[in-house]
């Protein structure tokens, strides 16, 4: 997604917050379950282009991730004036569907981290969008998933675990972005290997 366009959607938010706005906890549940099958679906598409060799299902991987972000700031600016949930049946509705949206991003992150390599030789835009798509989706989770772990109580158990799985996602977002990060630098050493060594053969 282009920073400007994310910009626009985070001012957007900023904007529906001064409305009155929240979601029950079964709205905020399904909308994580239906994340989290498109962060599984995007896992997907990533593992089947590592199979074929098959770069065109990129597009649909951007777009998921787009499809994540947005649903993600709408949801942000939708639960302003949500409770604290009190409810233990409600809790853990509400966690266990953070925690499948939560396994989706780590394994959509490996499957970018593992696959990095293969994408760049495939097709050479994915080192800069890939990043970039991984940044902005990042950004947009930070801010859901803290307004997510604000309605557990503070001494909940479902506290704990959202800060540590969140801390997980952050970890795993970086592995990602730095795999395509070392794919450009081991890439950029080779060319100016090849560089040299053509110098070295001319002047021979």
């Amino acid at each position: 997604m282009d920073r400007r366009v994310f910009s626009f959607f985070v001012a957007l938010c900023l904007y529906a917050q001064w409305a009155i706005a929240s979601l029950t906890s079964n709205e905020i549940a399904n909308s994580l379950n239906e994340l989290a099958q498109q962060g599984f679906a995007a896992k997907d598409l990533v593992l089947g282009i590592n199979s074929t060799s098959d770069a065109g299902p990129m597009r649909d991987v951007y777009t998921e991730i787009d499809t994540m972000v947005t649903v993600v700031l709408t949801d942000v600016s939708f639960m302003t004036n949500t409770p604290i949930i009190t409810d233990e049946a409600e809790e853990q509705d509400v966690y266990e569907g953070y925690s499948n949206f939560v396994q989706s991003l780590l394994e959509l992150m490996d499957a970018f981290s593992t696959s990095a390599t293969l994408l760049e030789s495939l097709d050479d835009v994915t080192k800069y969008k890939v990043p970039s798509e991984v940044r902005v989706l990042e950004s947009a989770v930070d801010a859901y998933f803290y307004n997510i772990i604000g309605l557990f109580p503070a001494n909940s158990s479902y506290n704990a675990q959202a800060n540590n799985q969140k801390a997980q996602v952050d970890t795993h977002c970086f592995q990602a972005i730095w795999a395509f990060d070392v794919g450009e630098g081991n890439q950029s050493r080779s060319d100016s290997s090849l560089h040299s060594r053509w110098l070295r053969r001319g002047s021979a």
